[in-house]
């Protein structure tokens, strides 16, 4: 099996731990290395098919029992150690349920996520027809927790909603417990984009055919690569996020312009993003996690200077969600910015997650204390920093 021509790299591989290892709230640290040794062996077998793998991942189960510090701590202290034993760069620690949170306050998970850089967490904030407003003001705090204490590991925490489990991007990533499971996300954004140019002069209808068919041909190949991979490991495939995720070089914005003909931001925007998430939904595949469009804001850099150049905000990143995945991804936020104003932003994804029953999320970097007014400064090389736009 060899990978396509142009094939887009493999943002993520990621086995979904079982229950198993996790029982007496004590993880099993030996479990772990057993299934990150697995799941290095998939990715071997992927990039010898010719396949670059960006990360190899642990996601745990959902954490729905309250919990204390000391005992989120332990948790999360194996859990690394069994990734740091088993060479597995990252690991999400999963989302924490309503019910988990008694007993916790939001600098207890803020300390986590400071203490571990290897570790996402997410907090579950919708996941049926109402929204839990103690897990929403909950979320807001745990972003200006982390605020003041590390700026950076906001990048790592999100409030989502109706995110199912085993989906293979962080944050927000989640196990079902049941039997270990492996699931797929593509960085494809950057070849996908490059097909839009050397198509002819596209229409919105071409423009979901076009997606739908890319897609398939990234996906049918590395499809009959995993299912096999997977038996002969022991593990389930649960399946791919076919969200064409983006990079700093590779932007999902320039390709939205390109085949809506638009510039992001602009009447029409709303349509070109129906089109293109509907070539994703109709990829006839497993699919798990977001499957739709994702628009996040700094680690794009079409959609970044469309945020300096004030063409787009938190409120008109959230309408496009209407009818994709985006949720509020990477939204910068200066320092200056309310913990109200924080919860109110996920109150209105929440709100939006809970009556179209769709998965979003928010990931909203909010810069530390101190922090400069004018600009972002970030340090992670996957961010783009920008400046603030003026009022």
């Amino acid at each position: 099996m060899t990978r396509t021509r142009s094939a887009s790299p493999v943002r993520a591989v990621t086995l979904c731990l079982p229950d198993e290892v996790f029982q007496g709230g004590r993880p099993d640290t030996a479990g772990i290395v057993r299934y990150g040794e697995k799941i290095l062996a998939i990715s071997d077998e992927i990039t010898d098919a010719g396949y670059e793998v960006q990360t190899v991942r642990l996601s745990s189960p959902a954490l729905d029992r309250p919990l204390h510090h000391d005992r989120l701590h332990a948790r999360a202290a194996r859990l690394v150690e069994g990734c740091r034993r088993a060479g597995v760069g990252s690991a999400s620690l999963g989302v924490l349920r309503p019910s988990a949170l008694v007993g916790l306050e939001p600098a207890d998970v803020a300390d986590v996520l400071v203490t571990h850089p290897s570790l996402f967490l997410a907090v579950l904030v919708a996941d049926g027809a109402e929204v839990d407003h103690a897990a929403v003001a909950f979320s807001g705090a745990v972003v200006r927790a982390l605020a003041h204490r590390d700026g950076e590991a906001n990048f790592r925490f999100a409030a989502v909603a109706h995110l199912g489990a085993n989906a293979p991007l962080f944050p927000g990533s989640y196990s079902d417990g049941g039997e270990a499971g492996v699931s797929v996300g593509l960085q494809s954004a950057g070849p996908l984009l490059a097909r839009a140019r050397e198509a002819a002069a596209l229409d919105l209808t071409g423009a979901t055919t076009l997606t739908r068919s890319w897609l398939h041909e990234q996906l049918d190949p590395l499809d009959d690569l995993l299912r096999p991979a997977c038996e002969r490991h022991g593990l389930l495939f649960h399946g791919f996020d076919p969200s064409p995720a983006c990079a700093p070089d590779a932007s999902i914005g320039e390709f939205l312009e390109t085949v809506g003909g638009i510039r992001f931001g602009s009447p029409g925007t709303v349509a070109a993003c129906a089109a293109v998430t509907a070539g994703i939904r109709s990829v006839g595949l497993p699919t798990v996690g977001y499957a739709g469009l994702m628009l996040p804001v700094l680690e794009d850099e079409v959609l970044a200077l469309a945020w300096q150049q004030g063409r787009i905000d938190s409120a008109s990143v959230l309408a496009y969600s209407s009818v994709c995945g985006a949720g509020m991804d990477t939204i910068p936020l200066p320092a200056s910015t309310r913990e109200h104003e924080i919860v109110a932003m996920i109150a209105d994804m929440a709100a939006l997650s809970a009556r179209w029953a769709k998965p979003l999320s928010a990931r909203l970097m909010l810069a530390p204390p101190g922090a400069d007014p004018r600009r972002t400064e970030f340090r992670a090389e996957q961010i783009i920093n920008i400046d603030y736009p003026t009022a």
